[in-house]
């Protein structure tokens, strides 16, 4: 992570603004299926820009389709998450992060990267919707749109992520100048400022595991380190034996989650870990066209 000192000139950083659009609201159940950002700094108004629809490798029901414009037919050829966000985060570098309702865009991407057993980005991130609440108390509502027309900026359109993106740099824009903010310690006096790996129950949680769920937890990690498969007897929405390739853990609102690779469905699964009930090493690998 980019080290920035509370002095440290807004002017020398580089921001990018991004957005998702995604088949629903859980980032365990449900997937993306565009990401977009938009890279700059205060100097001067040149932009460079990152955009791709996502094949959500699901279906994209109608009631989606109506809200951002995303069909099935035009993520077809797209490529999935496994390519797709490991490409943005290389774009963006260490960039500052900036997003409104930031909590929501974050957790997608950083359970995305988790699910590819990669480490989570460092990069600092700015929240516009704590900026919003912060310094427009006068403004009726805090959604994007309601920032962008009670700050008077160009309206556009919304619900795809390349356009939010830009409405979200236009908002910090806007803010910075209008409330004269030149230093990193501006922000972080407000509270808009965390880290995208920040994981604020991470540890809690599996601290208070039950030593049962902890020996499964440490059975899985095993054997994503040997590479070897393992069977689980899974209690989920019905009771059932799988053998399984692991991947990795996934920690998200306050569950531990097994991304795998299941020779039953032949495709990746993700199974929370306090609902196996037994796991037994396998000692041998699954093909899969999952990268583990």
């Amino acid at each position: 992570m980019l080290e920035i000192a509370p002095d440290h000139g807004l002017d020398n950083l580089t921001f990018v603004a991004f957005d998702v659009e995604t088949t629903g609201l859980s980032p365990i159940s449900n997937a993306l299926v565009e990401l977009s950002g938009v890279k700059f700094n205060l100097k001067d108004d040149q932009t460079e820009t990152f955009s791709t629809l996502i094949n959500p490798l699901c279906e994209i029901t109608p009631q989606l389709t109506s809200i951002h414009g995303i069909s099935n037919d035009m993520v077809a050829s797209s490529p999935t998450y496994h390519t797709a966000v490991p490409a943005f985060l290389e774009w963006a570098g260490d960039a500052v992060f900036i997003a409104h309702n930031a909590s929501f865009d974050v957790e997608f991407i950083r359970v995305n990267i988790s699910k590819l057993g990669k480490p989570c980005p460092t990069n600092f991130v700015i929240d516009t919707l704590v900026l919003s609440r912060e310094l427009l108390r006068d403004s009726p509502r805090h959604q994007l749109k309601t920032v962008v027309d009670f700050l008077g900026l160009p309206p556009g359109e919304y619900h795809r992520a390349l356009s939010d993106s830009f409405h979200v740099r236009g908002i910090f824009m806007k803010l910075m100048e209008q409330e004269n903010y030149k230093q990193w310690q501006n922000l972080l006096a407000l509270g808009s400022v965390s880290s995208f790996s920040y994981d604020r129950f991470k540890e809690e949680i599996h601290a208070s595991m039950p030593e049962a769920v902890k020996e499964i937890m440490a059975g899985i990690e095993a054997a994503i380190n040997e590479k070897v498969s393992v069977s689980i007897t899974y209690n989920g929405a019905f009771r059932s034996k799988r053998t399984v390739q692991p991947v990795s853990v996934i920690h998200s609102r306050g569950n531990f989650y097994l991304n795998a690779f299941c020779q039953k469905v032949q495709a990746e699964r993700i199974f929370r870990v306090d609902k196996i009930e037994t796991l037994k090493m396998a000692r041998a690998r699954i093909k899969s066209s999952v990268s583990v």
